[in-house]
């Protein structure tokens, strides 16, 4: 992996490692490894974020310590957001008050730490009595109608118990709170220790960062790692307005391997920079290394010791391998196109349409919560139980592995095989968000487009009847979608799936105007149609006629999966451009046995020559020439090989093979009042 533009798109900004709390599951206050360094000047932090940017960063995590113990942190913050940086900021609040106005308007997510209601529980978790300071500044940010707010709750075993009063107090302040397990990483940092027996005092650590042998002497009741019962509460709060849980740290933790190199993109996508602006390496948690800022960051990123740490250590170190801080681990989700990135992408759709929709109209907002529960286990026991675990990539650069079978490539998930266009279109997009064939393409359409847009177009009642459907109708999608494209997802009904799917479209186009304005909504609603395959004469409601987004990869699933017959009466329902595909697509023409040759623009972009043999080297060069890639060129390939691949519908339904023949519904119970799925 090449450190550069492009790949550097996230940096952890330790701008002081000085706290004012002494939480007992905290390092920084007990290590003598984080005292003593020189804190950046306003000119010199301004510089360090010019530097980042010009690599490529675009998100930065002001952290510590306690961010604004630093005496320039409100310049600091101001300067990033100006660079056009997503900025976001963690505070125990404690001495936070007389910074609202200078910061909360200059970041996109402002993090308040709260474990406790309680003023002795807060004392001994966080080491001082300063619960009330704490509470003041939550009421403070909240008063500002920032809206970006976000309470953090680390749950032990020695807080579980005030979860429901926490969420209660959520509720009271509308205001979200993100509870999380604790991370479990290494030194026996996962548990809370007596703030007055420090690390130095009970030598916890070593040279070499390996716990000593009596390292449990000493501390509080040990706390419960997440994966047992303090996981078990925390999914049941998944619907529960107001509170997030991370499903895909869940699911890493049930399936870590503690014997195997931890996938951690610290100093691959992550930069950690230390109070002094120094590159702090391995990463914060087991930093016993560093590069010093004497030279642009463009160049620190080549150093040879930073290139080392990075290709040797990171992941590997005897530390690493049960490591799981969210921060650095969890950066890597979006880089791996397996389980747990679906579960990522299932967790940020259930926060969006919470936040977004469904928390501002609690409490009327009634949802059938022990059903939606019971919806969400079947679709885990699919994702868990039927879909295959997909081997990592063979190259650490790719999203999946991919093999070539001589008439395209196999990948570890879908059904079938892909082609070229579409292996290299995946990776175009610099993350996983951009992969083709995933369930979250349409519902990231439900909370960006459809929703907001009924918000204006329909009555109040109708609005609110429609994000009411949400949860279900976004596990009916992804039910469906899985069943429909990816291996073993045939074991799932679809009946159920399409119930609820059809009966949302009905409704929803139902409700619309006729108005202009509802084009966008039956654009998104249409594509959930074709997309599963439902009956074309139950779309004809909605057929769309004029050129929107999203209807050429509508034509490629029709192609993929639609029987002949129906093909062009799905055609019927879709602007010409992307109808016309499905219309030559009938008849009997044999599809060519290699994929039609790039256009010269496309091939000239991504330096290839020859043509006439494309295999599993030429494959594995041509996603590497995409990273290489300016975002702005890389921001059009995909659309172009979209639309290569629809230039030449036949071969793509002899890819679609295995996919035809899918879908074929049966009944089975759902639960009470609901539709099956």
């Amino acid at each position: 992996m090449t450190a550069g533009p492009g790949l550097l798109q996230s940096a952890r900004f330790y701008i002081t490692f000085r706290c004012n709390s002494l939480c007992g599951y905290c390092n920084v206050w007990q290590d003598d490894k984080f005292k003593g360094y020189e804190e950046l000047t306003l000119e010199r932090a301004r510089q360090i974020l010019d530097e980042l940017y010009e690599l490529g960063v675009r998100y930065v995590d002001f952290t510590g310590g306690e961010p604004v113990l630093h005496p320039h942190i409100d310049g600091i913050v101001q300067y990033a957001k100006s660079l056009g940086m997503t900025v976001e900021i963690t505070s125990n609040g404690i001495r936070f008050a007389k910074h609202i106005d200078a910061i909360v308007p200059y970041v996109d997510t402002m993090n308040v730490s709260l474990d406790t209601l309680r003023p002795d529980r807060y004392r001994q978790i966080r080491g001082v009595p300063t619960l009330d300071r704490a509470l003041d500044v939550i009421q403070r940010v909240i008063a500002t109608g920032s809206g970006n707010l976000k309470l953090i709750c680390v749950v032990t075993r020695e807080n579980v118990d005030e979860v429901p009063d926490l969420l209660r107090f959520a509720h009271e302040n509308r205001i979200t709170i993100y509870f999380s397990g604790m991370f479990e990483y290494f030194d026996e940092q996962d548990t809370v220790r007596d703030m007055n027996r420090t690390a130095r005092k009970l030598k916890l650590i070593e040279q070499n960062g390996k716990p000593l042998a009596d390292a449990r002497a000493g501390r509080l009741e040990e706390s419960e790692a997440t994966g047992g019962t303090i996981a078990d509460e925390l999914i049941r709060l998944l619907y529960q307005p107001f509170a997030l849980i991370n499903l895909h740290f869940r699911k890493y933790m049930e399936t870590l391997d503690p014997k195997a190199p931890t996938d951690c993109f610290a100093n691959k996508r992550i930069l950690t920079v230390g109070p002094d602006g120094r590159l702090v390496l391995p990463c914060y948690h087991a930093f016993d290394n560093s590069v010093e800022w004497d030279r642009p960051l463009r160049e620190l990123v080549q150093d040879p010791e930073f290139l080392r740490v990075r290709d040797e250590e990171v992941g590997h170190r005897s530390e690493c391998r049960s490591c799981t801080v969210f921060p650095y681990i969890g950066l890597s989700f979006s880089y791996r196109f397996d389980r747990i990135f679906l579960y990522q992408a299932l967790s940020e759709e259930i926060a969006k349409i919470k936040t977004r929709f469904a928390d501002p109209l609690h409490p009327h907002l009634a949802l059938p919560l022990d059903e939606l529960h019971e919806r969400y286990s079947e679709l885990e026991r699919l994702i868990d139980r039927a879909l295959p675990t997909p081997r990592p990539p063979l190259n650490s650069d790719h999203f999946y592995r991919f093999e070539d079978t001589g008439t395209g490539f196999r990948t570890e998930l879908l059904a079938g095989e892909i082609g070229l266009a579409e292996l290299i279109g995946d990776h175009a997009h610099g993350e996983c968000w951009g992969v083709q064939r995933s369930p979250h393409t349409w519902m990231r359409l439900v909370y960006r487009d459809l929703v907001p847009a009924l918000r204006d177009l329909v009555d109040e009642p109708a609005y609110e009847a429609a994000v009411a459907e949400l949860y279900a109708v976004q596990l009916a999608w992804w039910q469906g979608y899985l069943a429909r494209y990816y291996q073993s997802g045939d074991q799932a009904d679809t009946a159920g799936p399409e119930k609820v799917l059809t009966g949302f479209l009905e409704r929803t186009a139902a409700a619309l105007p006729d108005s202009p304005r509802a084009g966008r909504v039956r654009e998104v609603l249409l594509h959930a149609g074709c997309v599963l395959g439902l009956p074309p004469e139950t779309l004809v409601p909605l057929a769309v006629r004029t050129p929107f987004p999203e209807a050429a990869l509508i034509a490629k699933h029709l192609l993929l999966i639609a029987a002949e017959a129906d093909l062009p009466r799905y055609a019927d329902l879709l602007p010409e451009q992307a109808a016309e595909p499905l219309r030559r697509a009938t008849g009997s023409r044999l599809p060519d046995t290699d994929d039609a040759p790039l256009d010269p623009e496309t091939a000239a972009l991504l330096g290839l020559a020859d043509q006439a043999t494309v295999d599993q080297a030429t494959a594995e060069r041509l996603v590497a020439a995409v990273a290489t890639l300016a975002p702005e060129q890389r921001g059009t390939l995909a659309q172009r090989l979209l639309t290569h691949e629809l230039g030449d519908p036949w071969t793509l339904r002899h890819r679609g093979r295995a996919l035809r023949g899918r879908g074929q519904t049966h009944s089975t119970v759902g639960p009470a009042g609901m539709p099956p799925v």
